[in-house]
């Protein structure tokens, strides 16, 4: 396994450009080494074991998803470090709620051991092929720790290189985007959402009434977490980015 050359994607971020390389390896441990050289903001990146019923294909389009996933979420942080509680990213999906756990969730989700997490892509419960046009994966209650990628998450992902191309984040919604969905995928699994962050609220609607009146669970909400990553991503890649209408 090696890394070919590797094309750059410019993003011009808050005053800095963050090089975002095409990752082609099948290897976790060579996905680590390059998302640690490209985004210093996260010194430690980890992610979920691959299971072996993933094929190859199956494996690099997941790699590449971890890379988007590191890659969006740097850019949300770097915009939280920079900017803080007043900016208006931040206000639009967390209110006033506390900057110190947003923080946390992020560097959790992306930073913390993630063993004995699994993905696979073998349809062991049978509920990909009841869904096929619906469920591109879903979490195994009988397994807490493992994840079902259905082949309709190859399918209808898409590559952070294509924000804004099919239409806005309210109509596409966030986890149209692979890397943005795998975050929520990781907020399935109890080790990592530890019983505080969930989906307490889903829909862009709940979500807003979370950030009105109840911003306690604003910062606990996994869909709050989606919309900021992913309107603060695309505003870092097309001027204004790509929200629509709220």
């Amino acid at each position: 396994m090696k890394l070919t050359s590797l094309s750059l994607l410019a993003l011009t971020a808050f005053g800095e450009t963050l090089a975002a390389p095409v990752v082609s390896t099948n290897s976790s441990a060579e996905l680590e080494t390059v998302l640690v050289e490209q985004f210093s903001i996260w010194p430690e990146p980890t992610f979920p074991e691959i299971y072996h019923t993933c094929n190859v294909t199956n494996t690099r389009m997941l790699n590449s998803a971890f890379k988007d996933s590191v890659e969006a979420s740097a850019v949300a942080k770097r915009r939280l470090l920079d900017f803080g509680v007043d900016d208006v990213y931040y206000k639009r999906w967390f209110g006033n709620g506390s900057i110190f756990t947003v923080m946390g969730v992020l560097d959790h989700l992306i930073e913390s051991s993630k063993e004995g997490v699994l993905f696979r892509c073998d349809d062991v419960d049978g509920l990909c092929a009841e869904n096929p046009d619906y469920y591109a994966g879903h979490h195994r209650e009988s397994a807490p720790s493992e994840t079902v990628i259905c082949d309709y998450f190859y399918q209808s992902k898409k590559p952070l290189s294509t924000v804004c191309f099919d239409g806005t984040i309210v109509e596409v919604g966030p986890k149209h985007y692979a890397g943005i969905d795998l975050l929520h995928r990781y907020l399935h699994v109890p080790s990592m959402s530890l019983d505080y962050v969930g989906e307490f609220a889903e829909g862009l609607n709940e979500t807003l009434e979370y950030v009105e009146n109840n911003a306690t669970y604003a910062v606990r909400n996994t869909d709050n977490y989606l919309y900021y990553i992913a309107d603060v991503y695309t505003s870092s890649v097309i001027p204004g980015g790509c929200l629509g209408d709220i």
